[in-house]
């Protein structure tokens, strides 16, 4: 390694700043729906309201396989085993042979991908219910093509119901609702443009701190008129 002092170089220094926070930007982050009907988003839960604006990527959404940990083996904690997607526009690919030790098995998957709070997103369901509001979508898509092609990003709320399960052991059952609210041409900005923004926005000069001003002298007191000269006698 050569001993050459190494010197600082604003432009590229800002650059690597740039594309590392693009980097960052571009990872995909997860969209749930809990066991109590709560949407929420990302490792640390930020909660989805009910109108709260989800855009559909209409290219997004999947389909595949997923295998899930056996949580009813002791020990064995939830986790993703494995897990095989492909685009909705290709044929759904073959389930797996093998079933990773420890997992329940594979489970069809339907997913689609959005943008909520600027943020890629991506819900993915191996449940009746979860396949049912795809479907929906898919319904709705094939209608909105024939009527406005050219507005085929679904504006959506998120919310759920519920009904109580046959087997009292798994009590009430939370089922996704997604209402479509409205239809627009393109996506929002993403997590890439906040990032750019917020870059430009830091390699901006800042004006200096304005300096204090001269304190102000009070005004000096008024002055007592003079005594009129005593007339002579």
């Amino acid at each position: 390694m050569s001993n050459e002092v190494v010197k600082f170089d604003p432009t590229k220094f800002a650059a690597s700043v740039a594309n590392m926070a693009k980097g960052a930007s571009a990872r995909v982050g997860f969209l749930k729906m809990d066991k109590t009907g709560a949407w929420s988003f990302g490792t640390d839960e930020i909660p989805v309201s009910e109108d709260t604006p989800v855009y559909i990527d209409p290219m997004g959404f999947v389909h595949g396989w997923q295998c899930w940990a056996d949580t009813d083996i002791q020990g064995v904690q939830s986790e993703l085993l494995g897990e095989v997607l492909a685009p909705m526009f290709e044929v759904l690919p073959p389930r797996p042979a093998q079933v990773p030790e420890n997992g329940r098995g594979w489970a069809n998957l339907h997913g689609m991908s959005c943008i909520v709070d600027g943020q890629k997103l991506v819900y993915s369901t191996t449940s009746v219910g979860g396949a049912n509001a795809i479907a929906a979508l898919a319904e709705a898509y094939a209608k909105q093509y024939q009527k406005a092609p050219d507005k085929m990003i679904a504006v959506a709320n998120l919310s759920s119901d519920s009904y109580k399960h046959k087997n009292k052991t798994y009590g009430r059952i939370y089922v996704p609702m997604i209402e479509i609210v409205g239809w627009v041409s393109k996506l929002p900005e993403a997590a890439e443009a906040a990032a750019d923004k917020a870059i430009e926005n830091a390699k901006k000069p800042k004006a200096p701190p304005a300096k204090p001003g001269k304190p102000v002298k009070p005004p000096p007191p008024p002055t007592k008129p003079a005594r009129a000269a005593r007339r002579a006698a």
